[in-house]
This record gives structure tokens, C-alpha cells and sequence, in this order.
């Protein structure tokens, strides 16, 4: 396993954007570890994509619902990791010219345009077969590697991250209303944050009824982080996003549908419906909370 350079145990008397840090920079200490030193270019545009940029949410969801059930640091950085790998392959392939054709990402030039486009192609090929091999190393038994593996498939497949990209290109169904498009950002956002509250969970042998309170909160999260990121896209600064300026604009957002006021309002209560799911928990779950009113102020 990767060697920490720090002990997280005692983050939770800490304050939360410090925590936030504090797991993203050990999530960038897995990711360095696992991505091959940058001997070939392909290897260099891997870094590129996966290094040095983010707030890591994706990962730290995992880390704070695994830190529930007092899952191993390691297991969970690791998972999170696993994750974030997934994220970027979706980012590169995303930002393509066949796709968004976008010309800056995380306040540098997109993976095509720094490499190229058909190294930007291979790139993302050659994350995803890496997160899994990140996944079928956990030191856990055979059958709950598979579990974690077959649900991450599911969740980036044609059922899941790929259908929302293709609906995304306007090619399969129809996405002119609020109802076609919290289905697409279910697919392509939502269903990656449920995995990683469920995948948390999962590590810690919660109990089935847990499981789905996790997953469904990582469902509203997502839900409510991409109308905050739409509403960034359309009135924020390219300095703030990190982004492409108007990136969307030719595209039906929930800022286009909705409107900045009406928007806003409808992240608020989107928010407070995941908080709802978590109440349960109580103050266990406060990391939770705070991972949403963290994202709700500034999702990027």
C-alpha cells in the first residue's frame, strides 16, 4: 500500500475546508504514487490530467462516509483515488472536440490542446483500465474487490456516465426540460457521487438500509453540485471556474432553464433534501454536511 506521510485520524477537530485539504493532498500523494513517472509522453499527459488540480469532493465523499464505519485510511484514500482517475478520464474525453471542445480546464489548457487530440483519446483509455487496477489491489477479499468493481462498471457504462455524455450530444433522447436533464446529470454527475458515498459504506459492512440512505444522498449531492457548477458557468468569472468562458452556452443548462434566481433556490432545496436523507446519523454524519454546504457556496 502507499505510504502516508500523515495520519488523518485526528482531522475532525480540525476545520472543515482544512480537512478538505488535508485528504485532497493525500489523495494527490496515491496519484502521484500510482501514475508511471512521465518517461513517455502518454504518461506525461496522464499526469497532466490527473495532478495537481481539484478539490478532490468525489474522494473526500468517500473518505468521510468511510470514516462512518472506521474503515482503514488507506482503503479508503485509495478507493477515492480510484475515483478521481475516473473523474479526470471523464473531464478529458469530455473537453474533446468531438464532445465539449473546450480549450481550458483547472485554469490550464485541456489535455487536447496541451497534447493533442489523439494522445487526449488514449489518455482517458488508459485511466479507466487503471483505476480498476487500483480497485482489484484493495486489501480486501476477492468478492468485495468484484462488488466494487462491477458497481463502478455500472456506474461509467452505457447505463450510467457514457449515456449521459451521449444524451449530452443531443444524439439519444430529447433534453428540453428540467425532467430530461436532472435524468442526464444523473447519469454523467450524479451517479459517480453516489458511488462514492455508497462505495464508503460498502467498505465499512454498513448495513443495507445505510447503503442506499449513502447512495441516495450522494445522488442529491451531485444534483445539486451540477446546478451550482451551472450557474458558476454561466455567471462566474473564467478565473473563478478554471473553465472555459461560456463554456455552455449553445448548451440547455439548468441555468438556461431556470434562470440564476430560481437556480439558486433550487440547489438550496436540493441541499436540504440530501440533508434530510443524512439526518439519521446525526452529528456522525457531520462531515457529510459540511461536503454540502461546502459545495453548494462553491462547486467548481
Amino acid at each position: 500500500m502507499v505510504q502516508l506521510k500523515r495520519n488523518l485520524a485526528p482531522l475532525r477537530d480540525e476545520p472543515f475546508e482544512q480537512q478538505l485539504k488535508s485528504v485532497a493532498a493525500q489523495v494527490e500523494d496515491v496519484l502521484d504514487h500510482i501514475l508511471s513517472p512521465p518517461t513517455t509522453r502518454l504518461h506525461e499527459a496522464m499526469r497532466y490530467s490527473v495532478l495537481g488540480g481539484g478539490k478532490r469532493l468525489r474522494a473526500f465523499l468517500v473518505y468521510a462516509t468511510s470514516h462512518l464505519y472506521s474503515v482503514p485510511l488507506e482503503i479508503a484514500l485509495k478507493t477515492g483515488a480510484a475515483l478521481e482517475i475516473v473523474h479526470a478520464y471523464s473531464l478529458v474525453h469530455d473537453d474533446l472536440p468531438a464532445m465539449d471542445d473546450a480549450t481550458l480546464r483547472r485554469n490550464k489548457p485541456t489535455c487536447h490542446k496541451a497534447y493533442g487530440e489523439a494522445t487526449a483519446v488514449l489518455v482517458g483509455d488508459a485511466l479507466i483500465p487503471l483505476a480498476f487496477e487500483m480497485l482489484s489491489s484493495l486489501p480486501l477479499s476477492k468478492a468485495a474487490r468484484l462488488v466494487l468493481i462491477k458497481a463502478l462498471s455500472k456506474v461509467i457504462g452505457s447505463q450510467g456516465l457514457v449515456a449521459g455524455q451521449m444524451m449530452d450530444l443531443g444524439q439519444e433522447g430529447p433534453k428540453t426540460n428540467v425532467k430530461d436533464l436532472l435524468e442526464l446529470q444523473r447519469l454523467k454527475t450524479g451517479l459517480l457521487f453516489s458511488f462514492a458515498t455508497e462505495a464508503g459504506a460498502f467498505l465499512g459492512g454498513a448495513p443495507l438500509k445505510d447503503r442506499e440512505a449513502l447512495k441516495n444522498f450522494g445522488l442529491l449531492f451531485g444534483q445539486m453540485f451540477q446546478m451550482v457548477d451551472d450557474w458558476l458557468d454561466g455567471c462566474a468569472a473564467e478565473k473563478v471556474t478554471g473553465k472555459s468562458a461560456q463554456q455552455d452556452k449553445d448548451k440547455v443548462t439548468f441555468l438556461s432553464l431556470l434562470g440564476p434566481t430560481v437556480l439558486q433556490e433550487q440547489a438550496k432545496k436540493t441541499l436540504e433534501e440530501a440533508l434530510e436523507v443524512i439526518a439519521p446519523f446525526s452529528e456522525k454524519a457531520d462531515l457529510l454536511k459540511e461536503a454540502g454546504y461546502y459545495a453548494f457556496r462553491c462547486a467548481k
